[in-house]
């Protein structure tokens, strides 16, 4: 493994360097790490590169990178805010830009390009309130594809859909009338009447409660965004384990029932380290709280089955009774599941192959998405439960809470019929199973499972985490002026910065949403703050107090006020 050797004014390197990880081809090697002399700094280089990387006219793939560090004194990892990453060497010309919340950076080729991509990065971040002792970072990647913004149909033009609960525009009697039209994030109304959406259920549990609206909050897809090209892998999910808390992982490890082994589960422990016997190998077994604290974990968040049909089908027009390759037969279909338990992907089912052309032979969406049918289950938010209409796409921060729970207040919650989420795109349940209507391939638009929020660990449940670019408001709600161009109130120097007591995490305050998703915090602390015109204060407010008031940036640019007039309190940056 080739290692980078870093000095940063005059400090030297502290830690041996992390080892590589693995994201199917996406391999990420991280050096050297030192502390630089400005407060919280540190610089790390790392090594990221990907097989059949691809930038063209329609959209690109990407690495979605994060850091997470550590000291010899505090054996618990922490999210760092990144400030910069730099390219600096290799190919194809590439940029990394960091995401307003600073919770990771994409990095993706800069102009066409179609092959392997192998670069060097530089990055800079903040760690925040993380004191004393060595430092050592693991920089960390997933391959992510770019789904673009603008409308899409969801639905089927076959009225026979209606059977499996897939969705539709209504006419006045609340009958099929043809394919729905999500054009903007306006709220969607869902009823029996002309023009609206609507579908059949039999049973409300699995396909939906029929009640609506769908909020202007919830995410529909039209907005741009960023979607994992595969589902969570079974080496991206040892990595998770091996760098959680020894408390936590007595809830995420998925391997302690019998017949894991078996049914394809390759994760195990070894000493204290968490591995993958098949790190390549799509993680089953994973149930909707492992899949969200792993999008927390990775600053990414849940998708919603409108974007599961965005990331599908794309803009156009489906023919009746489409898959994700955007044909109604399986045919062609090259990339399946083997007898060794492992999906095929040589001879035609090269990913190396992949074109428009051959879409329907490697499984691919129109975005180039891989396995949204087929693979494991899809666990996707529903608009057919008040859970998870209530979703309003915050991304995670990187920080988990108690027992490594994800901790976003609008991201549905819980494996036991906790609701919100439900299953699109059918899953691979055993070795020699024959097609059958939902399993392993399901048509995008059916959604007999689409409500489902029952969520156990299953041989055939998986998950896949997005992220909606930065063209909205960082807290992911929708912005008045979407079409414009943003300009923070606050430079990433000024950022102001609270940290929470047992995390001692930084967060950017540029984003509220950071207060309202502190569930495993009672106290929140900061350098100063102050209630209305009165005297100002050193130490803590009470968590509860802050997570109850609004926000809004003070005229001067560098202070936040928070709360009504009479509750006031203005928080200053730190030095």
């Amino acid at each position: 493994m080739k290692l980078f050797r870093l000095c940063v004014l005059g400090l030297q390197m502290m830690l041996p360097a992390a080892p590589p990880l693995f994201a199917n081809d996406l391999l990420v090697e991280t050096g050297a790490a030192a502390r630089g002399d400005g407060a919280g700094a540190v610089r790390v280089e790392a090594r990221v590169a990907w097989r059949n990387g691809w930038r063209n006219d329609r959209n690109h793939d990407a690495a979605w990178i994060v850091v997470k560090l550590g000291t010899s004194d505090r054996p618990r990892w922490t999210h760092a805010r990144l400030v910069s990453v730099a390219v600096t060497g290799g190919a194809p010309e590439a940029r990394c830009e960091v995401t307003r919340d600073r919770v990771g950076a994409f990095c993706a080729a800069r102009s066409a390009h179609r092959g392997d991509v192998d670069w060097t990065l530089a990055i800079e971040a903040d760690a925040g309130a993380l004191a004393g002792g060595a430092i050592e970072a693991r920089v960390i990647g997933l391959e992510m594809v770019y789904v673009a913004s603008g409308p899409f149909s969801i639905g089927d033009g076959d009225p026979r859909s209606v059977q499996y609960a897939a969705y539709y525009r209504s006419d006045a009697q609340g009958r099929h009338a043809g394919t729905y039209r999500v054009a903007s994030e306006d709220a969607i109304r869902v009823a029996p009447e002309d023009g609206a959406l609507y579908y059949q259920t039999r049973t409300p549990q699995y396909e939906g409660d029929q009640r609506g609206p769908v909020p202007a909050e919830f995410p529909k897809g039209t907005r741009a965004f960023y979607t994992m090209k595969y589902e969570i892998l079974q080496g991206e999910y040892a990595t998770l384990l091996d760098m959680l808390p020894d408390d936590a992982t007595f809830f995420r490890a998925p391997f302690a029932g019998r017949g894991y082994d078996a049914g394809r589960g390759t994760i195990r422990r070894e000493g204290n380290r968490y591995v993958a016997g098949r790190a390549d190998r799509p993680a089953n077994w994973i149930s909707w709280d492992d899949g969200i604290a792993f999008a927390d974990w990775m600053g990414l968040r849940p998708m919603t089955e409108l974007e599961f049909t965005k990331a599908a089908r794309g803009p156009g027009e489906p023919v009746p009774g489409d898959y994700p390759w955007g044909t109604s037969s399986k045919d062609r279909l090259r990339r399946r599941i083997g007898p060794d338990d492992e999906l095929v992907r040589s001879g035609d089912a090269d990913e190396a192959k992949l074109t428009d052309e051959t879409r329907d032979v490697l499984g691919a969406s129109y975005y180039w998405v891989m396995d949204l049918a087929g693979s494991v289950w899809e666990k996707v938010v529903t608009l057919g439960h008040p859970a998870g209409r209530a979703f309003q796409g915050t991304h995670g921060d990187g920080v988990l809470g108690d027992y490594g729970r994800a901790t976003n207040d609008d991201w549905p919650s819980g494996d036991q019929d906790g609701g919100g989420y439900g299953y699109r795109g059918g899953g691979y349940y055993e070795r020699g199973m024959a097609d059958r209507a939902f399993n392993p391939y399901s048509p995008t638009a059916w959604r007999s499972y689409g409500s489902w929020g029952g969520a156990p660990r299953s041989i055939a449940y998986g998950f896949r985490a997005v992220r909606t670019t930065d063209d909205v408001a960082s807290d992911g709600k929708r912005r008045a002026d979407a079409g414009a161009a943003y300009t923070p109130a606050l430079s990433d120097v000024e950022a102001v910065r609270l940290a929470v007591l047992d995390y001692m995490d930084a967060i950017d305050l540029s984003d509220p949403s950071r207060i309202e998703r502190r569930g495993h915090s009672d106290l929140v602390k900061r350098r100063s703050w102050r209630e209305a015109d009165g005297p100002w204060n050193e130490g803590s407010m009470p968590y509860e107090r802050l997570r109850q008031v609004a926000w809004d940036w003070n005229g001067d640019g560098r202070t936040l006020r928070l709360g009504p007039p009479r509750e006031t309190v203005i928080l200053e940056p730190f030095d």
